[in-house]
């Protein structure tokens, strides 16, 4: 126990010691409240400043997933599938019973390559029944109606455009496109243009393609996107050398006839066509082929001939399904059947 001076001065200087103490913890307290105040008004800051941040991070969460659910919504409203097709007797053909059968045939074609394309989407999607089908035919219909009325199918143009229109207006989504003559703006183009326009919209949930690798070389499908391609395989037509996935579609398309070879060396029938006429309208001029070694030995065994004698007997069939037949060269006579 600490000794009590005797004298008054004595116990003035002990007091003194410690109010001086006293005085000494009592800075040495606020000092300290100081600096916990500041640090708690720091740490409040700190605070709200994560309070606006996790609020802020937590509204862009919201309109993130609103978003994300508006587009959900917005690509689940009308999805569909693209179907391409380069109608061409050398690639892909309809069977003859729906080209030659008028619009009766284009829309009995349109049914079957409905049920035919449903039929391959069902086991892919679940909601395969709410897909569109957008199905895009591009193809030279007077070259078409040339070939098919060479080979006995169809009497004229104006049968094969009946069974083009009753395929267009029997499905909403079915158009038949006449690409017309010309490479240039031809099929090809059109289609490759389609397929980069598709594989950018997120309503589209798949593609079908059926063209040749000369309109759609295998080079062009490296800058398509992810959206699922499938390529129609044909029974005689070589597929696209492509990882994609092929299908066949019975009962559509009609396997292109093979070459003919020669008989017994005979020369086989040249297709042509000229500008005849004075409306300068194309007809399709039908003839032998002929050798020069066989014009050569045809003069040698006439005595050197004239250019009649050595003109070819040909068929010209007009754009009016004008028949005329005679022989070609300055000489040569036609005769015109009606």
């Amino acid at each position: 126990m600490a000794e009590v001076p005797d004298s008054y001065r004595g116990r003035l200087a002990q007091y003194r010691i410690l109010e001086e103490s006293r005085h000494a913890l009592i800075e040495e307290l606020l000092d300290k409240l100081e600096k916990t105040e500041a640090k708690l008004q720091q740490t409040e800051l700190d605070l709200q400043s994560e309070q606006n941040v996790r609020r802020r991070l937590q509204s862009e969460v919201v309109e993130s997933t609103e978003r994300e659910a508006a587009l959900v919504e917005r690509t689940s409203r009308r999805p569909y599938a693209m179907v391409l097709i380069e109608a061409d007797p050398d690639g892909f053909m309809f069977l003859d019973k729906y080209t030659t059968k008028g619009t009766k045939g284009g829309e009995a074609l349109a049914d079957e390559l409905s049920a035919r394309l449903q039929e391959y989407f069902r086991p892919l999607y679940d909601d395969a029944d709410k897909l569109d089908l957008l199905v895009r035919v591009y193809a030279n219909l007077e070259g078409m109606a040339n070939a098919m009325v060479r080979e006995g199918k169809v009497r004229n143009l104006g049968q094969l455009r009946a069974f083009a229109t009753g395929f267009c207006a029997r499905v909403p989504g079915f158009d038949w496109i006449d690409v017309g003559v010309g490479k240039e703006g031809g099929a090809g183009r059109k289609i490759r243009e389609n397929l980069t326009l598709s594989t950018s919209h997120l309503q589209c949930r798949h593609l079908i393609l059926a063209t040749t690798p000369g309109s759609v070389p295998a080079t062009f499908f490296a800058s398509l996107s992810s959206t699922p391609l499938t390529l129609l395989d044909h029974p005689s037509f070589k597929p696209l050398a492509l990882p994609n996935p092929t299908t066949i579609l019975p009962s559509i398309f009609l396997a292109p006839p093979p070459p003919r070879p020669s008989r017994n060396g005979r020369p086989q029938l040249q297709l042509a066509s000229k500008e005849e006429g004075r409306d300068g309208s194309t007809w399709l001029v039908i003839r032998p082929e002929r050798s020069k070694s066989q014009g050569a030995r045809s003069r040698s065994r006439r005595g050197g001939g004239s250019d009649d004698e050595d003109s070819a007997l040909s068929i010209s069939i007009g754009p009016d399904n004008t028949v005329s037949v005679g022989r070609d060269g300055p000489n040569g006579r036609k005769r015109i059947l009606n």
